[in-house]
């Protein structure tokens, strides 16, 4: 005990070049419907071994699907973008708050298409050393129409929304203000594709 006041299982001595998470290959579970998930990490070539800590989701360049970024101990960082050829559709939601908060953390949207209805958060910190982007992201399969969308705000507020004012932004990022009927397009993909180009620049460059 004493040791462990003052500090040795923790110092360089003890720990050395080591990891208290161990070097470990990455899983990347896939869901196969009936409450089943696969490891396709392998397959994916998202089998890293590196010292990963936190990861962070998003859509980086902009095409609609969602990439990783995992933050890896004394090492750079780990960029998986997301490139599978068939895929299906999807909206993206970014959502301003007015009574609430301006980025509507804490907001929760449930929303509804192809028989299937989903539910998202919008989350200030998504793991440990890490945030998932602001926008919410709902994957639609094959499905382009949307039934309805429910936005229950910080501040109390519940917003419906019928799938037909969101069927336009399919594929894309609406904009959402609370209390408003307006919905707008967001131009935020666009600026992350230019962070995307500029990742894999710096990634190009230490290799």
């Amino acid at each position: 005990m004493d040791q462990y006041k003052r500090g040795l299982f923790f110092s360089d001595e003890f720990v050395g070049e080591n990891s208290w998470n161990g070097y470990e290959r990455k899983c990347l579970f896939a869901n196969a419907g009936g409450g089943q998930f696969l490891d396709v990490a392998r397959p994916a070539g998202a089998d890293s071994i590196k010292d990963g800590r936190g990861v962070a989701i998003a859509d980086y360049n902009g095409d609609g699907k969602l990439d990783l970024v995992i933050n890896n101990n004394n090492s750079t960082p780990t960029v998986y973008l997301n490139n599978l050829r068939r895929a299906g559709k999807c909206i993206e939601m970014k959502l301003v708050g007015t009574r609430s908060n301006r980025d509507a953390i804490g907001a929760r949207v449930r929303l509804s298409a192809g028989g299937k209805t989903m539910t998202r958060q919008v989350e200030a910190g998504s793991g440990y050393a890490s945030e998932a982007m602001l926008p919410i992201h709902f994957g639609l399969g094959g499905s382009a129409k949307i039934d309805s969308a429910e936005i229950i705000w910080p501040s109390g507020l519940t917003q419906r929304i019928e799938g037909s004012r969101l069927d336009p932004f399919v594929d894309r990022m609406a904009r959402i203000e609370e209390g408003s009927q307006q919905i707008t397009e967001a131009r935020a993909a666009r600026m992350a594709g230019r962070v995307a180009a500029s990742m894999r620049q710096a990634h190009r460059g230490r290799t």
